[in-house]
């Protein structure tokens, strides 16, 4: 009867072990790694391209070493980097740059690109077709053209790590400021917000928000202000974006000329937000 007791204590106790060990996979650990959603502008021009943000468990060996799209011969990726290391999981971020010396001639502009899958390299051997999201690819020609000078010039650029930021253009010669433009403005909606105002040549800013279509004077200037206000919504918030909004202008015999600002989202997670991640990722995998 003695044995009987001590032999159901320890299934008990086994059972027990099992549940809580349960628990924690479930609550604690990814169902497997992969790279976070990522919503992104690029130009293919010599200069950063982008970034891409890979999670995995902490105890997960295997992380991604290189990133390659066939569609982007120039495109290449310094070594990987941890980004961020939390208590079970590990934040990972390959930064990518277009080389010089591998760029394509291109005589004319082509359509955007959209890719949604690159061809990953893993430290273990492996490649697979990862998907990432959406990648927009800018493909203006190349070499650019020798222009004359441009009508707008940067007068200064800052950002916040509230994922804020702002950027000041001033006018060298008269031009129409004709409004702002961005791929990812529809899909970010109220996440994103910015605003437009103008900057007199004493620098004192008006109370009013500029709306096209405006007539700027040399030396009068723009101040272009944003925020991005990502929801609660977790797979939101853990995100990657890379807007590229486009400040455009008209000058007087009807030739365009944009001035991109550049507004980036990289996900910083607490440990909260890494667990309700974790979360809803093993929540679409059962």
């Amino acid at each position: 009867m003695k044995a009987k007791t001590v032999y159901g204590i320890a299934t008990g106790l086994i059972v027990v072990s099992w549940l809580i060990n349960y628990g924690y996979f479930r609550y604690y650990t990814l169902p497997e790694a992969g790279f976070l959603r990522h919503y992104i502008e690029t130009a293919e021009v010599p200069s950063v391209a982008f970034n891409l943000v890979y999670v995995a468990n902490r105890d997960d060996k295997r992380k991604p070493v290189n990133v390659q799209a066939a569609e982007l011969p120039a495109l290449r990726f310094y070594p990987v980097q941890v980004h961020q290391e939390m208590r079970r999981q590990t934040l990972y971020i390959l930064r990518g740059y277009y080389d010089l010396n591998a760029m394509e001639e291109r005589k004319t502009a082509l359509e955007p690109l959209r890719l949604h899958t690159l061809k990953v390299y893993f430290s273990d051997g492996s490649v697979s077709e990862e998907d990432v999201g959406e990648i927009i690819v800018y493909r203006e020609p190349w070499p650019v053209a020798a222009e004359k000078e441009a009508p707008v010039q940067m007068s200064f650029v800052s950002g916040s790590s509230n994922y804020s930021g702002e950027a000041a253009t001033q006018v060298v010669r008269p031009v129409t400021y004709t409004g702002v433009s961005s791929s990812l403005l529809e899909k970010l909606g109220e996440a994103f917000q910015f605003e437009v105002r103008s900057v007199g040549k004493q620098g004192s800013a008006s109370s009013e928000q500029v709306h096209p279509p405006l007539e700027l004077k040399q030396g009068e200037a723009l101040k272009l202000s944003y925020q991005f206000r990502l929801p609660a919504n977790v797979m939101d918030a853990m995100s990657v974006y890379n807007v590229q909004l486009r400040e455009n202008f008209e000058e007087p015999d009807g030739s365009p000329y944009n001035y991109i600002v550049f507004a980036n989202y990289v996900p910083s997670p607490t440990e909260a937000d890494l667990r309700a991640y974790v979360r809803e990722m093993r929540r679409r995998h059962e």
